[in-house]
């Protein structure tokens, strides 16, 4: 009973039209900043979020894991044993042979640097999810020919002005020695089989071909790159050093961190920063709260006093007012919620049509991975602002409430 009858005074206290022009000014500002705070806050997040989800599905579909790379130019010797010891480790998913060459593509006068992987289709499509950015099956590089095929970058393809269907050269070093003790520089041709679209610099410098081509262009019969697929890709570094323990060739490993972490610890520290900026625009709004409870406190003693020479007691009085605090607090945060919401839903579809409507390109793609702002909404985040919302909102109430259940009726009411 006690605690229904602080409610009610609370949202008597809160809906009072007694109030002077300041205290509702007060009020007014307090709802508001609690909103826009909360709103930033999802629509902020969101992003992260988004960035993230897009950063995963999108440049992590292309690049493992890890890579082992020989230093001799001859390959890994003993690669089928290599390849059964490392996939014994824990959290090793998909062990893939690839021979990377390092060379030039070129189409009449132009020229576009890349890295040419040569891949088993059977077992790559285990470490990365390579068709879900192209525009053909990863199986036409196995088609028979006139010319090889090519899975071009679309950048590489754009920067040479060239579509699926078109010829394309190659130059390369050739793993054999000569006379003068360097490799020879061979020229090949290749058809474009197929293009792949995730956008960033990686469709500006990779390709992919199929293994047995690359051992005719190169003359290795041995892979010299493994590509690495784990089930943990925060813990990559520590997975795969363990795995590579059991390599005897001198090798070389690096992780998907040294390329792309810097991008995902910066989406992180982002997020990091956001929560703190603001929450503290939640605590200033919060605070606000106390100047609010304190004037409205002000004009109700002559009732405070009248409720407590009628019995009520002093934790009425504190829950009464801290109750009303909170309230203000939760109606910013339904306010905020809603509109935080409603743009984190509509904001990937806005900003991607920017240069369109307006002729605004938001993001570059050919250095960013995607043109336009994502958006992921997630039930945790938003019920974190909340909590944390009204939280602060209940800590700055207790103040103003106890001073108000520290008025003497025999005081105000002999005034």
């Amino acid at each position: 009973m006690r605690t229904s009858l602080s409610v009610q005074l609370a949202l008597r206290f809160l809906n009072s039209k007694r109030y002077g022009a300041l205290a509702k000014f007060i009020s007014i500002a307090t709802t508001s900043g609690i909103c826009v705070g909360v709103c930033a806050l999802i629509l902020g997040l969101s992003a992260m979020n988004g960035f993230e989800k897009e950063l995963n599905n999108r440049v992590l579909s292309l690049i493992p894991a890890g890579e082992i790379k020989a230093y001799d130019t001859d390959g890994f010797h003993n690669f089928e044993q290599d390849i059964e010891s490392i996939r014994k480790t824990p959290h090793i998913t998909a062990v893939s042979p690839v021979i990377t060459i390092n060379g030039a593509f070129s189409s009449g006068t132009q020229f576009a640097p890349v890295a040419v992987m040569g891949i088993d289709l059977q077992i790559e499509g285990k470490v990365i999810r390579l068709e879900n950015f192209m525009n053909c099956k990863i199986s036409v590089l196995n088609q028979e020919d006139d010319l090889p095929g090519v899975i071009l970058g679309n950048g590489i393809a754009k920067k040479l002005n060239l579509k699926t269907g078109d010829e394309i050269n190659l130059s390369s070093i050739n793993a054999e020695v000569t006379n003068n003790g360097f490799g020879s520089v061979t020229v090949n041709t290749f058809k474009i089989a197929g293009l792949f679209k995730t956008g960033g610099q990686i469709d500006s410098n990779l390709a992919f071909i199929n293994i047995e081509s690359a051992q005719k262009i190169t003359g290795l019969a041995n892979p010299n790159t493994f590509h690495i697929g784990v089930d943990r890709m925060l813990e990559a570094r520590e997975i795969i050093y363990e795995a590579t323990s059991y390599l005897r060739d001198a090798h070389e490993v690096s992780v998907w961190t040294d390329t792309q972490g810097k991008l995902y610890s910066d989406i992180h520290m982002v997020r990091t920063i956001m929560y703190i900026a603001m929450i503290l625009v939640i605590a200033v709004s919060c605070f606000n709260i106390v100047s609010n409870l304190i004037m409205a406190v002000s004009e109700k003693r002559h009732e405070i006093a009248i409720l407590m020479t009628m019995g009520a007691s002093k934790k009425l009085i504190v829950r009464s007012f801290t109750l009303m605090g909170i309230f203000s607090a939760v109606r910013g945060c339904i306010y905020g919620t809603v509109l935080g919401c409603t743009l984190s839903y509509f904001t990937p579809y806005v900003t991607s049509h920017l240069k369109q409507w307006f002729g605004i390109e938001l993001l570059n793609e050919d250095i960013y991975f995607i043109n336009y702002v994502p958006s992921e909404l997630q039930f945790f985040d938003v019920a974190v602002v909340i909590f944390c919302a009204i939280m602060m909102s209940f800590l700055a109430s207790v103040y103003p409430a106890k001073r108000a259940s520290k008025i003497q009726p025999a005081q105000e009411l002999n005034v």
